[in-house]
């Protein structure tokens, strides 16, 4: 592993940590990224060592969305649409992100569908999409009313608004609200505990039996999503007023 990878891996016992390493743009999720990340997670899903894992940023925050000036990224739709931010969903292996700052767009799917999410008072999220003239991608819209409800989820997707940790919580959009300097120590102890205390299989059967009772598949409302964005990025819609380096959320709203 080099220090120049786009996501670091690095073991704790049974706990495997996974690091978004592009802290010079706040971690921008790119198509190499998303592929390391993926590869990462099945690797460690199919290693019995690994008992749980824990996502985090590198730097002051965790991601701060799409970067569609990246290589490659306007033919970056996977073969495989379940390889994506959804994909730790599918794991039998619990994961927990440590949101340690920005989580925006695509930043924020990747952490929403782990299973359990730490952050900090003063941390901001957005789904951003709205914002920077992007369809709701990665499955966010699929998986958003089920974590808030239609209505929040509708506010959410819409205003593009910013929440702190404290709101997020409130919302539902996250489940421990801790200082910032034990957001990573506060979900390794957490892992750790899952690791060392509880049975591997009772925690895969738990994931599955509480997702399989979501109705469409997160892969096919991905996939879906993803498609739209592409027509988008490709000039098929109104791109007028996408700023700045091509991260989601680029721009302020009056709705912050």
């Amino acid at each position: 592993m080099a220090n120049t990878d786009e996501v670091l891996a690095e073991h704790h016992d049974a706990v495997l940590l996974l690091t978004l390493n592009r802290p010079e743009r706040l971690n921008a999720w790119t198509p190499t990224m998303r592929d390391r990340y993926c590869a990462l997670l099945e690797e460690a899903d199919r290693d019995p060592a690994v008992r749980s894992i824990v996502v985090t940023g590198a730097g002051n925050g965790f991601c701060a969305g799409s970067d569609i000036t990246a290589p490659g990224v306007e033919h970056s739709v996977p073969a495989d649409t379940s390889r994506g931010p959804n994909l730790s969903m599918s794991l039998g292996k619990p994961v927990i992100t440590a949101i340690n700052g920005t989580a925006s767009g695509a930043g924020l799917a990747a952490a929403l569908f782990t299973d359990i999410r730490f952050t900090s008072p003063e941390a901001s999220l957005t789904t951003a999409f709205g914002r920077a003239d992007l369809v709701a991608e990665h499955g966010v819209g699929w998986l958003l009313p089920k974590l808030v409800g239609i209505d929040r989820a509708m506010d959410l997707l819409l205003s593009a608004r910013k929440v702190t940790g404290l709101q997020a919580r409130s919302l539902g959009l996250v489940d421990r609200v801790v200082p910032r300097r034990k957001v990573l120590p506060s979900a390794l102890e957490y892992a750790r505990t899952l690791a060392l205390e509880y049975s591997p299989a009772a925690m895969a059967e738990i994931k599955q039996r509480i997702y399989s009772g979501l109705e469409t598949s997160s892969e096919l409302a991905a996939y879906t999503a993803h498609n739209r964005m592409m027509t988008v990025l490709r000039g098929n819609g109104d791109s007028q007023g996408r700023t700045g380096p091509g991260r989601d959320g680029a721009r302020s709203s009056s709705l912050d």
